[in-house]
């Protein structure tokens, strides 16, 4: 930077500048009144229902050959990216009271719960579709196995969102 007559009022400036730049990537928590912190539990809740009912589907689809393995290792990584929000949406929650507190810990178990089976069902997906995985400890038998996984996640979703007065 080229400093002419009233240089300093130009650096003062940079200064000023930089000193705002840095502060702008700190976080401060905000404060949410319990109504706010309840819905964005329920909005996290809710995303992470809809990526079960669509890794249901996606291996019902599988199992009918419906579709091909990798359009549903696709519709899987989809729902791991949508888990991924929920959980970060639930992470960065500051909750404002300890009712509050106890809907976000609910939801980011179920969340997190959600994402384990959706691993598990790619790499299902990965067996199905002729990947050496017979011996790997996570991956379900069948359908039926990796379905009812299912059922029992979304069951806790459900009840987390129906405690945090989502449904």
């Amino acid at each position: 930077m080229t400093i002419s007559t009233g240089g300093r009022r130009v650096a003062a400036g940079a200064v000023a500048l930089a000193v705002g730049l840095a502060g702008a990537g700190c976080t401060v928590a905000s404060r949410q009144e319990p109504g706010q912190a309840t819905a964005a539990v329920a909005d996290a809740l809710a995303e992470a229902g809809s990526a079960a009912e669509t890794t249901r589907l996606t291996v019902e689809l599988l199992d009918q050959g419906r579709v091909t393995g990798p359009v549903a290792d696709t519709a899987l990584l989809d729902q791991l990216r949508v888990l991924d929000d929920a959980e970060s949406a639930l992470t960065t929650l500051v909750p404002p009271d300890a009712a509050s507190s106890g809907h976000r810990a609910a939801g980011l178990t179920a969340v997190g719960d959600v994402s384990d089976v959706v691993v598990s069902a790619r790499e299902w997906v990965a067996a199905r579709s002729g990947g050496d995985l017979d011996d790997a400890v996570a991956v379900p038998a069948d359908a039926d196995e990796l379905l009812a996984e299912l059922g029992a996640v979304t069951a806790a979703v459900d009840a987390a969102l129906a405690e945090a007065g989502g449904r």
